[in-house]
């Protein structure tokens, strides 16, 4: 192709696709290899440098000079050459643009409150989910409207007009994000400094009630048969649930890696539990055969199986999504079982239902709460520091004794399919 034009350009179009839908249109100099104009369905068009480093093994990188119109056929060719010139001697303009793009966006954000939370959580986070659930709720769009604003204006009305707009949608939102709000800001007036802490006087909002709900036998076994129906992977991740008293992320984010099949074993890291702390779930023959059959069978016979990859996972990298429809079906389901007798509980209600059925069976707080990673109660305060002994054996039994009676309830022995583990 010969020497792009003014022409040339205003003749580009974007690309229409087989089904009717359009994609950018490319336009390739003839005479500047690697330079180029980009006309997209938006109807923008733009001038765009490709090239690689390192040959043809090297990964195809693309830079935008500029906007056709903002900037002139002569001027787009004139950057196009010095970028060309850099990459035939390995220098990454994509790379640096990219990092200066973050250099003045954390330029732009220093003295804004976007930028003071991100400094507070970069400088006081630790490991679990605990702090990656404060910085979600900190930057998140509850606090859009004044992340961006610079954080000395930071006034008293608008941390209430954001507290209110939260209160209106959920007293419990609005509670989890002031508890949130009141620490950082109490870090930041000596440190920005503020004047003073914008979150003086305000009335936090209605605690949130205790729930104590605790599924009974009879909508146990409900909820067993009812998730027996469903697709992969709900109908195992709801009865594990139940039979682990692990938390739904928990569940839902575990890898094959964190299982140890022969010990009958789930080793969780502490990055992954709320509390931060490492957790061992003994694995029953009943939990077992609720994983996936063909990795176990590979797992026995020595093939191995994929570390890194998810076990409930329809892709092996993300975690399962559509909890919300899942939970409908499952309560239409048990509705259909139950009748009248349904009433409305959370999924979380099934760690407590197991916790309460090992109390039942006589096993003592303390084993339970282990059992659990639960530090409150029993193991709360200096108690906590000095009971931190893991109670392996005990432990072990509880979820023995707790999945025997999970299976009594359900009325159904193990499943065929259910690989013997040694015990460790």
């Amino acid at each position: 192709m010969d020497r792009i034009t003014e022409k040339d350009i205003e003749g580009l179009a974007p690309r229409q696709r087989e089904d009717g839908t359009l994609a950018d249109g490319f336009l390739w100099d003839g005479e500047q290899t690697g330079f180029g104009v980009k006309a997209t369905p938006a109807g923008k068009k733009v001038f765009i440098v490709q090239y690689r480093i390192g040959g043809r093994a090297g990964k195809t990188q693309r830079v935008t000079v500029g906007a056709y119109g903002a900037v002139t056929l002569t001027h787009a060719r004139k950057a196009a050459k010095e970028i060309l010139g850099k990459a035939a001697t390995k220098i990454d303009v994509a790379r640096e643009y990219r990092q200066l793009k973050r250099d003045k966006r954390k330029e732009k954000d220093a003295g804004t409150l976007r930028g003071a939370i991100e400094r507070y959580v970069e400088l006081n986070q630790k490991g679990g989910r605990y702090w990656t659930h404060k910085k979600a709720r900190l930057l998140g769009s509850d606090m859009k409207g004044i992340l961006d604003k610079p954080v000395r204006s930071i006034a008293h009305k608008d941390m209430l007009a954001v507290l209110d707009k939260v209160r209106a949608r959920s007293e419990n939102a609005a509670r989890l994000l002031l508890v949130d709000l009141r620490p950082f800001f109490k870090w930041a007036v000596p440190r920005i400094p503020l004047d003073s802490n914008p979150m003086t006087d305000i009335e936090p909002p209605k605690p949130t009630e205790s729930r104590e709900r605790v599924l009974e036998d009879f909508e146990v076994r409900a909820m067993w048969q009812a998730a027996s129906g469903m697709a992969w992977p709900f109908a195992s991740i709801y009865r594990l649930l139940l039979l682990t008293g692990a938390r739904r992320e928990e569940v839902a984010g575990m890898p094959w890696g964190e299982l140890d099949l022969y010990s009958a074993l789930w080793q969780i890291p502490g990055a992954r539990t709320k509390n931060g702390r490492p957790h061992r779930v003994p694995l029953m023959p009943p939990t077992v055969a609720l994983l996936d059959p063909a990795a176990i069978a590979a797992a026995k016979t020595g093939l191995g199986y994929p570390d890194s990859q998810l076990v409930f996972s329809t892709t092996g990298k993300t975690p399962p999504s559509g909890w919300s429809k899942a939970k409908r079906a499952l309560d239409a389901s048990m509705k259909e079982l139950l009748g009248t007798r349904f009433k409305e509980w959370r999924v979380h209600d099934l760690r407590r239902t197991c916790a309460t059925g090992m109390e039942d069976l006589g096993i003592p707080t303390h084993i339970v709460e282990t059992a659990l990673n639960h530090v409150s109660g029993a193991k709360a305060g200096i108690v906590g520091v000095y009971q931190r002994a893991e109670h392996k054996e005990a432990v072990r039994a509880a979820f023995e004794a707790w999945a025997k009676r999970v299976i009594d309830i359900v009325g159904g022995g193990v499943p065929s399919n259910v690989i013997p583990l040694r015990k460790t």
